[in-house]
């Protein structure tokens, strides 16, 4: 019970990366608080986790809203006392081509929900960290963090921008035992993964050589670096990318 009396709240925990993850740290002893705008599959996560013993609260929220993510950071505090990790993992790919082609309005909602998300989530987190002493913050970046391909262009830009603000808090906040990493899964067969994939001109090619190692990633292979990263062993890492991309952006 490595996570035992931690308080974790999960964005975009109602399906995929955030799913899997709840329920990891959960298994953990974390009290865990899902935060996503799918009710009814968030609901699901919760209950999932109440049957194998754990505690959990669902709070209907988009994060690209300040007012929702001041009520998730509220609600949390209010059942369970604290908060000591955050793992800002809502995201939205929209494929929408090119800087010519694509509509204002999915560049401006892929950074809403990708990179303001965790903007107003960490601002009202983190007061609540620097009351109990510290804690951890996890962001979901992407190989395209690093990496590009065409006709993806505001999902690489949140992206880089999510990296790159994984940094800049890591550095605000250091002093303060607060650490923020990030990490990157490659092609994961969570609802998004899925959708990118289905999009491709060969979905199935695209799924099973996309990666070197030959197969594509589960939500459940990513859900244990959260875990180690929610961990208070994790105290000597901060600002740094964590890869699960099956060695995507290595190759």
């Amino acid at each position: 019970m490595r996570l035992e009396g931690k308080v974790c709240i999960v964005t975009g925990g109602a399906t995929g990366i955030g799913e899997a993850s709840a329920l990891a740290l959960a298994r953990e002893g974390a009290r865990v608080v899902v935060g996503d705008v799918n009710v009814e599959e968030g609901r699901k996560t919760v209950e999932e986790i109440e049957r194998e013993g754990g505690e959990a609260l669902f709070v209907e929220c988009d994060v690209s809203k300040e007012e929702d993510a001041r009520r998730l950071v509220e609600e949390a505090v209010a059942a369970f006392g604290r908060i000591d990790v955050l793992f800002n993992n809502a995201g939205i790919n929209i494929t929408e081509g090119g800087v010519p082609e694509m509509k204002v309005e999915d560049w401006r909602r892929t950074f809403a929900v990708n990179v303001d998300g965790i903007f107003w989530c960490s601002r009202y987190a983190i007061p609540e960290m620097r009351k109990s002493g510290g804690g951890r913050i996890i962001n979901t970046a992407s190989p395209s963090s690093f990496v590009g391909w065409a006709g993806n262009a505001a999902y690489i830009a949140s992206k880089g921008a999510v990296m790159s603000l994984t940094r800049a808090m890591a550095m605000d906040h250091a002093r303060e035992n607060i650490r923020v990493n990030a990490i990157v899964p490659g092609l994961i067969l969570s609802p998004l993964g899925l959708n990118w994939a289905q999009q491709q001109e060969d979905p199935e090619a695209v799924k099973q050589n996309i990666h070197p190692i030959g197969r594509p990633g589960y939500p459940e292979d990513v859900a244990p670096v959260v875990v180690f990263l929610a961990q208070d062993d994790t105290e000597f890492a901060t600002g740094a990318p964590f890869f699960m991309d099956g060695g995507l952006v290595a190759g």
